[in-house]
């Protein structure tokens, strides 16, 4: 793939995407809506200590995150797969945190213990452009 390519690829996220993040544990893949917030170079998910997502990604760091998006009647999709990171950094919980519109609604600040912060690092990813029938590989 070439340049050009992947960044139309990353391109369609935005500050904040919905997109749809995939874990694994023994009981097999587990698929649910996050927000992926993209910031400071990185790309991060802000969750509740306490969720599946959390317990799962302890055990097996892999991860998806799926976008779909449509131009006119066709849809497409950007796949990466790569690995999320649980962090504890106190300075990094607190420039991230801060930085997201939502934050306020779910948590008291970035010590709140009800409160993870992943970092996600893909390593490779699929584009398919709305209208095309293949995707395309590439490595990030």
């Amino acid at each position: 793939m070439v340049k050009d390519t992947k960044s139309e690829a990353l391109s369609h996220l935005d500050e904040y995407s919905s997109v749809m993040l995939a874990t694994i544990d023994e009981g097999g893949p587990h698929v649910r809506p996050v927000t992926l917030i993209k910031y400071d170079s990185a790309y991060w998910i802000e969750t509740g200590t306490s969720s599946a997502k959390v317990a799962q990604i302890k055990g097996d760091p892999r991860i998806e995150l799926c976008l779909v998006f449509t131009e006119g009647e066709n849809s497409g999709y950007l796949r990466l797969a790569g690995r999320a990171k649980i962090v504890t950094d106190a300075a990094t919980r607190e420039k991230v945190s801060s930085h997201t519109e939502f934050f306020a609604s779910y948590w008291s600040g970035p010590e709140d213990p009800s409160f993870t912060l992943l970092r996600v690092r893909p390593s490779a990813g699929e584009y398919m452009r709305p209208g095309e029938m293949e995707p395309q590989a590439f490595d990030l």
